[in-house]
């Protein structure tokens, strides 16, 4: 879709502001445009309705900072905390959509932390140990794995802090890659016997 960002904006804060007060599911194209104060024609020049729309703020304001081409092994976390703590900052918007339509974020995050998983995984594995078609099942794996674990924390109201999600998601990541390492070193230990 084309546009100026300016006008999806404008647009996407029409729909936070009027889901603090409705269920996303009660919420029409015609009550965004009113609420943004634009035609139903605009509206849809950007968007093709309102599921795209929240597919574009979930990119444009959480996924952003884990889609970025600059995020690597070493800040992954850092960008991780970042979203989270978009997340917190719409609480009461994510919730309410999540609750909704959950297959949305979950289909969109999915889809974004497996190119990031799969990116790291590559960088991981210098010595080209792993198969590619290992490498995408890994990252598949765990994309929904990740997330199962941010729809759990959005539905159950944020319980942890995003410091908290963000430092075990490093720590599992940390665990499995500390784990391979020594399967692989037993691995290679026991071809010599």
């Amino acid at each position: 879709m084309g546009g100026s960002s300016a006008t999806k904006r404008t647009i996407a804060d029409a729909l936070i502001r009027l889901s603090k007060a409705k269920p996303f599911d009660k919420i029409s194209v015609q009550d965004v445009t009113k609420e943004a104060g634009l035609n139903r024609q605009t509206f849809y020049y950007h968007f093709s309705d309102k599921y795209d729309l929240l597919r574009w703020f979930y990119q444009q304001d959480a996924f952003s900072y884990l889609s970025a081409e600059d995020v690597k092994i070493d800040n992954w976390e850092e960008q991780a905390l970042k979203m989270l703590k978009a997340i917190i900052k719409e609480k009461d918007f994510y919730y309410n959509t999540v609750v909704a339509c959950p297959d949305i974020l979950q289909k969109d995050f999915s889809a974004v932390t497996k190119k990031l998983l799969f990116g790291l995984f590559e960088q991981m594995d210098a010595e080209n140990e792993l198969l590619p078609e290992d490498k995408e099942f890994y990252a598949r794996f765990l994309s929904y794995g990740c997330s199962g674990v941010l729809l759990n924390w959005i539905l159950e109201g944020y319980q942890e802090t995003p410091l908290t999600i963000a430092t075990q998601l490093f720590r599992l990541a940390k665990d499995i890659e500390f784990f391979s390492y020594r399967i692989y070193q037993q691995d290679v230990n026991d071809s010599f016997l």
